[in-house]
């Protein structure tokens, strides 16, 4: 593997993660597993091996036609579940970071998370005008007039009721029916979208808006 320079511990708490929606599986040292959730700068994995804390690890894994390889410090390990000896392993679930990585791995790593947040927008988006039955039977019909202002401020979220259906610049507005279940999703999609993504998120929370007049 051709890698580049040690990378610099970053800061986890304002290090984007995004949680893929079907398994990924990945191999960890000399262990399989799956992947929980992943950042620019390491994973959480779910794996059958023991890892102990600060080592380095290999990791691995293949996501349609490419290639990830990666060398990572364990940054904590604990079990997850207890096998029963026969059909079912233990397994550990760890958070690594990563410390080797290659151009070509960094590379797949954006691809396969830009998908991960892609692939929940658009599901979002063609929720928007179809919601479930159970999401349309928490709303009602018309929102008087009111709204639910969200901006976000420092990477957390100020929301507020008002009557004034003008978008904000750094959020959305949605009409006060929104359901606590469809207004979560769209924080989530919102928090972890590109400039595009977020753009297109206010477009479809204004056409929502319009609607409801």
């Amino acid at each position: 593997m051709s890698a580049i320079e040690a990378l610099p511990a970053p800061d986890r708490r304002r290090m984007e993660r995004v949680r893929p929606g079907s398994a990924i599986h990945v191999t960890v040292g000399r262990g399989a597993g799956t992947i929980v959730d992943m950042s620019k700068g390491g994973l959480r994995v779910r794996h059958t091996v023991t890892v102990s804390r600060g080592a380095h690890v290999r990791v691995a894994f293949d996501w349609q036609h490419d290639h990830f390889d990666a060398i990572a410090e364990v940054l904590s390990s604990r079990v997850a579940s207890l096998g029963d000896g026969a059909a079912a392993a233990t397994m550990f679930e760890s958070r690594l970071r990563f410390v080797h990585l290659s151009e070509s791995s960094a590379t797949v790593l954006d691809r396969l998370m830009t998908a991960i947040t892609s692939h929940e927008l658009r599901r979002w988006i063609a929720n928007l005008h179809g919601w479930s039955d159970e999401e349309k039977n928490d709303r009602t019909s018309d929102s008087g007039g009111s709204f639910i202002r969200c901006r976000l401020v420092h990477r957390s979220w100020e929301k507020k009721w008002t009557h004034d259906r003008e978008q904000p610049g750094n959020g959305f507005l949605l009409p006060a029916t929104v359901s606590a279940r469809e207004l979560a999703t769209l924080c989530d999609a919102y928090l972890r979208a590109d400039a595009d993504g977020r753009h297109l998120i206010r477009l479809m929370a204004e056409e929502e808006t319009k609607l409801s007049s």
